[in-house]
């Protein structure tokens, strides 16, 4: 949908008095709503800087991994907050599937629109690349870099376009791409037959995780 084609409601309270919307994007499975990994942050962000809205991304979740009405209800979102109110800022989240999905919005995101995303956070990237600035550890500290996501050797082998930050977005400091060792998703051990271990279900219990990304976050808006 382009912009042009949405009704602009500039001016309405309902609206100016929301500075700010955190989008987040769940992981494979999880029932519709705010994804548990991201739930400690996103409460304790509203509650640090009140006049804020949560807005759950509505897509299947589905095991077939397809993120396209996902994608397009994140770009929607944005677009229409570009006319409603244009000084309105995006945090956006993604978990697992859920970053896929982020990752591939972001693509599509007009300069515009990627001016008022102030931040991104990633938590169990299947298609995590080494060498990204925005890869951090548990601690939100540069690290675990080395590791390559569960995903990425299939899309090589398939010819497919891999996921990934843009170079401007990996190095504007925005993002955190987060990744616990051991997370069979984000940091896969082909050695080992296990390839969803707890640590990939572990982001929403460590505090050093939820903490970093909710000083990150604020940061940012």
């Amino acid at each position: 949908m382009q912009l042009e084609a949405f009704e602009c409601r500039c001016g309405d309270s309902q609206f100016v008095s929301m500075p700010h919307k955190l989008l987040d994007a769940r992981g494979t499975q999880e029932p519709q709503g705010v994804s548990m990994m991201f739930y400690p942050v996103i409460q304790t962000i509203l509650e640090k800087l009140p006049g804020g809205v949560s807005l759950p991304v509505e897509y299947p979740a589905g095991v077939g991994q397809n993120t396209a009405s996902g994608e397009k209800f994140v770009i929607d979102t944005i677009n229409q907050g570009l006319c409603d109110c244009p000084a309105q800022k995006y945090a956006l989240f993604g978990y697992s599937q859920g970053a896929t999905l982020m990752l591939r919005a972001l693509s599509q995101l007009r300069s515009e629109a990627m001016r008022a995303v102030s931040s991104v956070i990633l938590f169990g990237n299947p298609y995590r690349l080494p060498g990204k600035l925005s890869n951090v550890n548990g601690i939100g500290q540069p690290g675990n870099d080395a590791t390559v996501g569960l995903f990425v050797n299939s899309a090589i082998a398939d010819d497919e376009t891999i996921p990934q930050l843009s170079t401007k977005l990996d190095q504007s400091s925005k993002a955190l791409d987060y990744c616990l060792e051991g997370d069979g998703v984000c940091a896969p051990n082909f050695a080992c037959s296990c390839q969803l271990p707890a640590e990939h279900l572990s982001y929403g219990l460590v505090a050093s995780v939820q903490d970093t990304a909710v000083e990150h976050v604020i940061a940012g808006l």
